[in-house]
């Protein structure tokens, strides 16, 4: 729990998974945030941000759409379509941290590959394919947080756009409140779905669903028990 023992309200924030079918075959865009931000600092991402009063809309959904588009315009200069975008994934922080965000992650096509950084909050971009994107965070050539990471994970299943926005389209978002705790001297970050995640014990034998931090490298780990 943080200093003062009490939850902090999730900010509600929007992200976007943007692809292309590229030369190596499927790729994202990824891009790398001020080393001197408040959040993240260094860290590669997804374009999105917070949700702002502009993104207001008749319905939560299309507020988050907006806020997505939007972000992505500022921070990349590309257009989207918010009708294009599928909802994937939602990801709140655990309850323990101080910051806490209510990011909900969304899947599109790229309109042009065509990349402009703010220069600001954002001072880098590249095109990647999700196995590259995995390498090169484990080989500590760039710096993701758990969201990121899974959601490579998930990408590595498709091949080309068509074949991801099938995929997602006909699958059911998937919620994530991780539960953060140690095993082993390492923190492990616990999912839905993991044999631990109700009482939050990394121990108890069976599936496991979790993110480990190995040598300052997050590890995605999914298994039946």
């Amino acid at each position: 729990m943080n200093n003062s023992s009490v939850v902090a309200e999730p900010r509600l924030a929007a992200t976007v998974v943007i692809l292309r079918d590229g030369p190596k075959g499927l790729e994202t865009l990824i891009m790398r945030k001020n080393s001197r931000a408040n959040f993240l600092g260094g860290f590669w991402v997804f374009p999105g941000g917070s949700v702002e009063e502009q993104d207001q809309a008749d319905t939560s959904q299309q507020t988050l759409k907006n806020a997505a588009a939007r972000e992505t315009k500022e921070e990349a200069a590309l257009d989207i379509d918010p009708d294009e975008l599928i909802y994937i994934s939602r990801w709140i922080t655990p309850e323990t941290a101080p910051k806490r965000f209510d990011t909900h992650f969304f899947l599109a096509p790229a309109r042009s590959s065509e990349v402009i950084v703010d220069g600001g909050e954002i001072v880098d971009a590249d095109w990647v394919t999700p196995a590259e994107a995995i390498s090169r965070q484990a080989e500590k050539e760039i710096e993701m947080m758990p969201p990121t990471l899974v959601t490579f994970h998930w990408l590595q299943q498709c091949s080309t756009v068509a074949e991801a926005i099938r995929h997602f389209k006909d699958r059911k978002p998937v919620e994530f409140l991780p539960k953060a705790n140690f095993a082993d001297e390492q923190l492990v970050m616990l999912y839905p779905g993991d044999a631990g995640y109700d009482s939050g014990d990394p121990d108890v034998v069976g599936t496991r669903h979790r993110c480990l931090l190995v040598e300052e490298r997050w590890r995605y780990l999914q298994t039946k028990g």
